[in-house]
C-alpha cells in the first residue's frame, strides 16, 4: 500500500476536545480585573447617578422599580464613608464574582464536566451587555444574581430530591423581585417545570412548593405596601412604558428591532449557537427532554416571554438577558457532548474549536472599541459634534465630574440646584461637590422618583434657582412650556464646555434664576405620578 495515501483527518470538534481549564480560568480573571478597573475608573453613568439617590432616600420601594439598587448601594456606601464610583458600584461587582460562580456551579452539578462548566460561566461573561456592565450600578445585576441563586437551589431540589429546597427558591424569588419586577417571571418559570417533568409533577401537591410561593410573597410585600400608598402608581409605569406603539406596523417594527438588538446584546455567534443548541436539546430524544434540559429550559422562560411581548409592545433589550445563562449552559453541555465529527450532519460541523475562536473575536472585537472610544475617544471631533446624543458612549462618560465642579463653583450661599430632568438632577447631586440635594424642575415631562419625593414646587417659592439644563432657558412659546417667567429675574451664567481632544463638543447652560414664583405665569405643580395627568 502507498504509504503516502491517507485517510483525511476528521475536524475535532468540541465535542472530542474541552478547552483547557486553564484557559478558561485566566479568560475570567482577565474579565474579572478588568471590571474591577472599571468600577474605580469610569465615573458613574445617569441610570447608576439615579440609583444612588435612591440609596440617599430609602424607602419601602421606589417609582420605576424594586429597591434592592438602592439597598445595596447605601450598604456600600456607608461601610466606605464616601461616594464614590468604587464605592457604589462595589456590591454589584462582587455580585458579578457571585453570579460567575453560581454559572459554573449549576453546570457542573448538572452536568459533572468542569471544563465546560468554566466554559458556561467565560460565555456569559463574554457577551457584550454582561461584559460592559456587569459591575454596573444597575437593577439587572442583581437580578441576575438572585435568578442564578434560585436555579442553583433548583439544581440541588433536582438532584437531592428534597422538597425543602423549595424554602431557599422561594427566598431567591423574593428577592429576585426586588432587585427588579421581571424576577416575577421566575414563578411561571417554576410552574412549568413542574408541569412539564413528569418526574416531578406530583411535587404540585405537596406542600412545599406553596410555602416556598408564599416566602417569595413576604419579600414582596414591601413593593406591594409602597404601591398601595401612592395610589399603585409604579406598576401603572411599568404597565406604560410596555404598551409601546399603536399601530401594528410600527409593533412589529418594534419586535423585530428587539430581535436584532440580541444580536448585539449577546453577540452573533454566540446567538447563532446558544439558540441552535437549545432547540436541539429540546427535541433530542424519543421520550423528550430530560429533566436537567426542562429545567434549564424553564428558567429561560424570560427570552420566550419577551420575544413574544417584544411583537405586542415594547420591550428593552437587555429586559430578558437573566433568561440567558441557563440556556447557554444547556448549548455548551448539548455541543460539547455531540458525537465524533464524522458522526455529525448539517450545521452541527462548524462548532469546532475555531468557531468558538472567532466567536469570542466578534464578541470582544467591538466591546474593546467601545471601551478605547470611552476612555480616549477615537472618533474626529468633527463627527462627535454632530453626533451629540446619539454617542451614548461619550455622552454617557464625559463631562459630568466636571461640570459638578463648575457648579460648585458658581453656587452661592442660599441657591437651590435645579436640573431640567431627572436624569441632570440625579448626575448633579452626585458630581456637585458636597453632594447636595437637587431638585428636578420642569413644567412638563414624565413622572420620576423625584415627583415622589417633592411633588411641589410651592416651598421654593421666594427661592433663588441655579438652573441647569442641556438647553438654552428661553421665555415660554406656542412650541415649548418653559420655567423662564416663573422667576423675578434670569441671570446667564457661564456655560459649561464638554471637552473632547481639546474641543467643546456640546454645553450645559447655566442660569441662576431670581425670586422664583411656582405660581406665576402658571402653576407649577403639583406633580401627578401618572401619565394620563399630563
Amino acid at each position: 500500500m502507498n504509504s503516502d495515501l491517507k485517510e483525511p483527518t476528521p475536524k475535532v470538534s468540541l465535542a472530542q476536545q474541552d478547552v483547557p481549564a486553564t484557559w478558561l480560568f485566566i479568560g475570567l480573571a482577565g474579565i474579572f480585573l478588568w471590571r474591577i478597573i472599571f468600577s474605580g475608573a469610569f465615573n458613574l453613568i445617569p441610570d447608576e447617578c439615579s440609583y444612588w439617590t435612591w440609596s440617599r432616600r430609602l424607602d419601602w420601594s421606589y417609582f420605576d422599580n424594586s429597591g434592592m439598587a438602592a439597598y445595596l448601594i447605601r450598604l456600600s456606601t456607608s461601610l466606605f464613608g464616601v461616594s464614590t464610583p468604587f464605592s457604589v458600584r462595589f456590591p454589584f461587582l462582587i455580585l458579578s464574582g457571585l453570579t460567575t460562580y453560581l454559572v459554573y456551579r449549576v453546570s457542573f452539578v448538572l452536568f459533572n464536566n468542569r471544563s465546560r462548566a468554566l466554559l458556561s460561566a467565560l460565555v456569559i461573561n463574554l457577551m457584550p451587555l454582561a461584559f460592559l456592565g456587569a459591575s454596573a450600578a444597575m437593577h439587572d445585576n442583581a437580578l441576575i444574581y438572585f435568578w442564578m441563586a434560585a436555579l442553583w437551589a433548583s439544581v440541588r431540589f433536582l438532584k437531592s430530591e428534597n422538597p425543602r429546597w423549595f424554602y431557599l427558591i422561594g427566598a431567591a424569588t423574593g428577592l429576585a423581585i426586588q432587585s427588579k419586577y421581571t424576577g416575577v417571571l421566575l414563578l411561571p418559570g417554576l410552574l412549568m417545570f413542574l408541569l412539564w417533568s413528569r418526574p416531578h409533577r406530583d411535587r404540585l401537591a405537596t406542600k412545599e412548593p406553596w410555602i416556598g410561593v408564599l416566602i417569595a410573597i413576604l419579600f414582596v410585600l414591601p413593593i406591594v405596601w409602597w404601591n398601595y400608598r401612592h395610589d399603585w402608581a409604579s406598576f401603572h409605569h411599568i404597565l406604560f412604558i410596555g404598551t409601546g406603539p399603536t399601530s401594528v406596523a410600527k409593533r412589529i417594527m418594534d419586535g423585530l428591532g428587539y430581535h436584532l438588538a440580541q444580536f448585539l446584546v449577546v453577540s452573533p455567534l454566540f446567538y447563532f449557537a446558544i439558540v441552535f443548541a437549545w432547540i436541539s436539546g429540546l427535541t433530542r430524544g424519543p421520550s423528550g427532554p430530560r429533566p436537567e434540559t426542562i429545567l434549564l429550559t424553564c428558567f429561560g422562560f424570560p427570552l420566550i416571554f419577551f420575544g413574544i411581548m417584544a411583537l405586542l409592545g415594547h420591550v428593552e433589550a437587555n429586559w430578558a438577558f437573566m433568561g440567558y445563562p441557563s440556556i447557554v449552559i444547556l448549548a455548551v453541555q448539548e455541543i460539547g457532548s455531540k458525537q465524533v465529527a464524522r458522526q455529525q450532519s448539517g450545521l452541527w460541523r462548524i462548532f469546532t474549536p475555531r468557531y468558538l475562536k472567532w466567536a469570542v473575536a466578534v464578541a470582544l472585537g467591538p466591546m474593546l472599541l467601545v471601551i478605547v472610544h470611552a476612555w480616549i475617544g477615537i472618533l474626529p471631533v468633527s463627527i462627535e459634534k454632530r453626533l451629540g446624543k446619539a454617542d451614548r458612549v461619550i455622552w454617557e462618560t464625559h463631562g459630568w465630574d466636571g461640570l459638578g465642579k463648575h457648579v460648585a463653583a458658581l453656587k452661592h450661599e442660599g441657591d437651590v440646584i435645579a436640573g431640567d430632568s431627572y436624569q441632570l438632577a440625579a448626575l448633579l447631586e452626585f458630581n456637585v461637590t458636597g453632594n447636595p440635594y437637587v431638585r428636578y424642575l420642569a413644567p412638563w415631562k414624565r413622572p420620576t422618583q423625584f415627583d415622589v419625593w417633592e411633588p411641589s414646587f410651592d416651598n421654593l417659592k421666594g427661592r433663588n434657582i441655579l438652573f441647569v439644563s442641556p438647553r438654552p432657558l428661553r421665555p415660554p412659546s406656542a412650541f415649548s412650556a418653559t420655567v423662564y417667567n416663573n422667576f423675578e429675574r434670569v441671570e446667564t451664567l457661564p456655560a459649561y464646555q464638554v471637552v473632547y481632544h481639546g474641543d467643546g463638543i456640546r454645553e450645559i447652560h447655566l442660569y441662576r434664576g431670581h425670586n422664583f414664583n411656582p405660581f406665576s405665569r402658571f402653576r407649577l405643580g403639583p406633580r401627578s405620578l401618572f401619565y394620563r395627568d399630563y
